[in-house]
């Protein structure tokens, strides 16, 4: 495991210590781990946990729900490698881990971040005349 992932992984263990998951958390993450066909998590796969982040994708899951559903699969046992394969995967193709959009940015790992023009840039595009073109 890649020391950068193994330092999610931890992280993530120290905000799933932090949860206090009742039972009606337990009711939501169990639906979504039924509807991927997980059984038992500390039996994961790393099929098992693509087919997890397809469902909480076609849920439109929220950061903060995805979040607390991989500190539960920690605290409930999943194998290292399949916490290290969700924190390593990039489901919006946007170039930014599961972990870094969650621990990092704040931002929603579901959806790509489209990044801002720079401040010079659109002072630039504004410095720019209107030109016709004619081809």
């Amino acid at each position: 495991m890649a020391e950068t992932t193994q330092l999610q992984v931890q992280e993530l263990a120290r905000f799933a210590q932090e949860q206090q998951f009742n039972e009606q958390y337990r009711q939501y993450f169990g639906d979504v781990w039924d509807e991927a066909g997980v059984k038992d998590i500390s039996k994961m796969t790393t099929q098992d946990a693509e087919q997890t982040l397809k469902v909480l994708t076609d849920s439109e899951a929220s950061p903060q729900f995805i979040k607390s559903l991989l500190a539960q699969a920690a605290v409930d046992g999943a194998p290292p490698q399949v916490l290290e394969y969700f924190l390593s995967s990039d489901i919006d193709s946007d170039g930014r881990t599961l972990a870094q959009e969650i621990f990092q940015d704040g931002t929603n790992p579901l959806s790509p971040d489209t990044p801002q023009p720079s401040s010079k840039a659109q002072v630039f595009s504004s410095l720019q005349p209107d030109l016709d073109w004619e081809i």
